[in-house]
């Protein structure tokens, strides 16, 4: 069965591929000017392959006529034209055409204008009768436009049948034309060349017509042999079949549809391009023919129609649309007075109600009707946007005009009720955060009075000089150590609470901010040092003054000069610059972490949160969220980049 079944594929294939072949062949001699080797019409005797080159069509129709046309221009009488211009071109016509024919060297010519009695001629005689008596060719050619006579003598037999192209020398009765041509065409001019072009087609048209006969013999045989296999190429519930089934019958229609047309449209154009889509449309054809006749139940074709599909999908929104209606009034009145503006207008047309101007007045009425309905709901839909992006640009307190009494009214209604809500979190929130900065204020004052008393007793009991055992002097460092420590920490979190609460007295005054940065870096030099780290420090000669509190601005530097020295990796730079851009001062602190930055940098200035995740160095996770509020407090901008192990801190300021 398997073996039948390839075979019956071979003998299509080879079907196809000698249609393929013949017709390409037979567009290829079409294309390329088979007619052109056929006996002219001149002569009784036709031949598809004329052998004789001066019989053909190609020396006939096309080499001929334009030679004739040249030597009857190569002897105009330019007197005849208008002096100035037009006898100018004339000129260079005459020109022209004589370089041309003084070219041809396979053929003996005399062209004579009895008017003017000039004589144009590639030979040694000087008048008529010597050319004719001395000048016997193969093929010659006498034309007199005066007798209106075309003359052939080929190989001794005379032609006397007149030419398309002779009927407007024959209009001129002054010229009179004589031609001769070898058997033998050997020298070397445009007459050699189209001889040899036209003995290659032969050569080509021979080959092709070989070819095509070949073809369809080769076509008759496999087809017999194709239809004497009973086996089907394209099995029913073959996988092909269930792939092409899904593509949807209207689909298949439109590429059929759109094939023809093109080709209708191309059919004397492109031959390649035609006979490729021809291909294309039978082998189409044939797999939707064998779809159709692989379906039990040939209706079951219309399961691939998207229009059914569409009409399946109509009916269900139908039903949705109707349950809606029940559960939203809007929808029904809305499809209620669509529905009364149909039956109206159809009314009006079919029945002519109200008169003769009902035809155009109902239909203009109902639609203006129901135009004003939608614009209107549509408008108060536009207030109900417009008043939701009020409220979420933070304009809570913004109410929503509340019109008539349907859904839009009642999704107004309800976006004012979540414009309550929010407004009510918001505060509850921000009363939450302003206990939580109370909380931790008051606790953090609480803390200090006994850990100061810690301290100072830690303090009198280092300054003991008898203290045994020796390792309780160990114990008494460690209590001292951490002692400070949480007081740093305790000192840390409330200053942190105020600022982010903005609880705060600042001193604020002119500060040259040069001077400033300068003490801060002085001040941290032996950390800086310690670190093994090189400040590279960038600033203008002139003083740079901002307003700010010197106080709580000295703390924002040393806090970020803190955490240079702390996290930065040993022997590397610090670059610190400052400068002044438009109208504002900017003070830029870089540095190479020695940690991988796997952090955003909004991460980092949260409370506690540390680059060491180890929390192996010291620090309490505050100090960049108290320089960002003790920045922003004095009215600046405070900025984190994070470029690969590269951190950047910028603070910006109002310049003075």
């Amino acid at each position: 069965m398997k073996k039948n079944k390839k075979l019956k594929i071979i003998f299509l294939i080879l079907s196809i591929i000698s249609v393929i072949v013949g017709a390409i062949c037979s567009v290829i001699l079409i294309d390329r000017g088979i007619y052109r080797i056929v006996t002219d019409d001149s002569y009784k005797e036709k031949h598809i392959i004329e052998k004789d080159f001066y019989k053909s069509y190609m020396f006939n129709g096309e080499l001929l006529p334009d030679t004739i046309y040249q030597l009857s221009d190569s002897v105009l009488n330019v007197a005849d034209g208008q002096e100035g211009q037009e006898q100018n071109d004339m000129k260079e016509i005459k020109e022209s055409n004589r370089d041309s024919l003084n070219s041809l060297k396979n053929m003996k010519f005399l062209a004579l204008n009895e008017k003017t009695k000039e004589i144009f001629t590639n030979t040694e005689f000087k008048n008529i009768e010597e050319f004719k008596s001395n000048i016997k060719g193969y093929l010659d050619i006498d034309i007199n436009s005066k007798n209106t006579t075309f003359t052939k003598k080929l190989d001794n037999k005379v032609y006397n049948e007149k030419q398309y192209y002779t009927e407007e020398l024959f209009q001129d009765k002054d010229i009179e034309i004589y031609a001769s041509f070898p058997k033998k065409i050997e020298k070397n001019d445009k007459i050699l060349k189209q001889y040899d072009y036209y003995q290659r087609e032969i050569k080509y048209v021979e080959i092709g017509l070989a070819v095509i006969i070949t073809s369809v013999v080769l076509f008759i045989v496999s087809m017999i042999l194709y239809k004497k296999i009973k086996v089907d190429i394209i099995e029913k519930d073959g996988l092909f079949l269930k792939i092409y089934n899904k593509i949807p019958m209207e689909l298949n229609f439109i590429a059929i549809y759109i094939v023809i047309i093109f080709m209708a449209d191309n059919f004397y154009d492109d031959k390649f391009l035609l006979l490729s889509i021809s291909l294309v449309l039978f082998s189409y054809l044939f797999v939707t023919i064998n779809q159709f006749k692989a379906f039990d139940k040939k209706i079951d074709i219309l399961k691939t129609s998207y229009t059914v599909k569409l009409g399946i999908l109509l009916s269900k929104q139908t039903k949705n649309a109707i349950k809606a209606t029940k559960r939203v009034p809007l929808i029904k009145r809305i499809f209620v007075i669509g529905a009364v503006c149909i039956i109206l207008n159809i009314a009006s047309i079919i029945f002519g109600l109200f008169g003769p101007f009902s035809v155009i007045l109902i239909p203009f009425t109902t639609l203006s009707v129901f135009t004003y309905y939608i614009i209107k709901k549509l408008t108060y839909l536009s207030y109900i946007i417009e008043g939701t992006e009020k409220i979420k640009n933070g304009q809570l307190n913004y109410k929503i005009p509340v019109i008539d009494n349907d859904n839009f009214t009642v999704l107004a209604e309800n976006i004012n009720n979540i414009g309550d809500g929010l407004d009510k979190a918001i505060e509850e929130q921000v009363k939450s955060e302003r206990m939580k900065s109370e909380l931790i204020t008051n606790v953090s004052h609480d803390l200090k009075t006994p850990l100061t008393s810690i301290i100072n007793y830690v303090d009198l009991i280092k300054k003991e000089d008898n203290i045994e055992p020796e390792h309780i002097r160990d114990y008494v460092n460690v209590l001292d150590s951490k002692s400070k420590r949480l007081k740093t920490l305790i000192e840390d979190l409330f200053e942190a609470s105020k600022a982010s609460s903005g609880n705060l007295e600042l001193n604020m005054e002119n500060i040259d901010l040069n001077q400033l940065l300068i003490q801060s870096i002085g001040e941290m030099e032996e950390k800086l040092s310690n670190a093994k780290l090189d400040i590279k420090l960038n600033m203008p000669e002139d003083k740079v003054y901002i307003n700010a509190d010197g106080k709580r601005l000295y703390r924002v530097l040393e806090n970020l000069l803190s955490n240079i020295a702390k996290y930065s990796l040993s022997n590397t730079r610090v670059y610190i610059d400052l400068y002044k851009e438009d109208n504002n001062v900017n003070l830029t602190m870089k540095n190479i972490s020695s940690y991988e930055l796997n952090f955003n940098p909004e991460e980092i200035v949260e409370r506690f949160k540390r680059a060491d995740e180890s929390r192996n160095t010291e620090g309490s996770g505050l100090g960049l969220a108290i320089s960002r509020d003790l920045v922003k407090i004095q009215g600046g901008k405070f900025d984190i980049q994070i470029d690969g192990d590269l951190f950047k801190v910028q603070l910006e300021f109002g310049s003075i």
